[in-house]
């Protein structure tokens, strides 16, 4: 594991693009960098490379001048940890986060103030409270990462995040993609749950969270 720290949150992308795509040619999920706490007391990791970088292949020998090589250079996976240990990915889906934040977070005011900020700027700025469920502070920064890869596997280009090597956003499946509504998506459920017009039944069948 190596530290990542973030010199400048308001550049977050840029930074985040420099630093990774030097280990693009690693294999999948080579590389363990700490964004959150420690090395003695990690929080949250980024593993890198993701799952949906590739190296995109040109059938002709001659590949075109404006050919782009790579695809999702800044995807990773975001990993959680509690004691040291590194929590099951299948304990943090955004679907347990939606459910938990419905039995346990929605009617404290400053935690919703807080998760208010994590969406707009990515940072959280205030004393957190203690509820019960998933622990606050990881809760929050769970999906402060995860809606960051959001971004940049489906929202910012590779001209916005300042990346040396140029690459395009693609779905697994391979059609572009752009101007995602991953992080809004999300986001807009718990503002419907919120809203107390609408109960954590219907809501995944509006706007489902991934």
């Amino acid at each position: 594991m190596k530290l990542l720290t973030i010199r400048d949150p308001e550049h977050i992308y840029q930074e985040l693009a420099a630093f990774l795509i030097r280990y693009k040619d690693s294999a999948q999920g080579a590389h363990l960098f700490i964004v959150e706490g420690t090395l003695e007391n990690p929080i949250i990791a980024l593993r890198y490379p993701g799952r949906k970088l590739i190296k995109r292949k040109h059938k002709a020998k001659i590949k075109p001048k404006n050919f782009i090589e790579w695809a999702n250079l800044c995807d990773f996976e975001v990993v959680a940890f509690h004691n040291r240990i590194e929590i099951p990915k299948n304990e943090l889906t955004y679907r347990k986060i939606f459910e938990d934040f419905a039995t346990y977070k929605i009617k404290n005011a400053a935690f919703c103030k807080l998760l208010d900020g994590v969406y707009k700027h990515n940072t959280i700025t205030g004393e957190i409270p203690h509820l019960q469920g998933i622990d606050s502070r990881l809760f929050l920064l769970m999906l402060k990462w995860m809606w960051i890869q959001e971004d940049l596997n489906y929202r910012f280009s590779s001209s916005y995040v300042e990346s040396p090597i140029k690459y395009r956003l693609q779905t697994l499946k391979g059609s572009v993609t752009s101007e995602g509504a991953g992080r809004a998506r999300f986001y807009a459920s718990l503002f419907l749950l919120r809203s107390g017009e609408f109960d954590a039944k219907i809501i995944p069948k509006i706007i489902t969270p991934r």
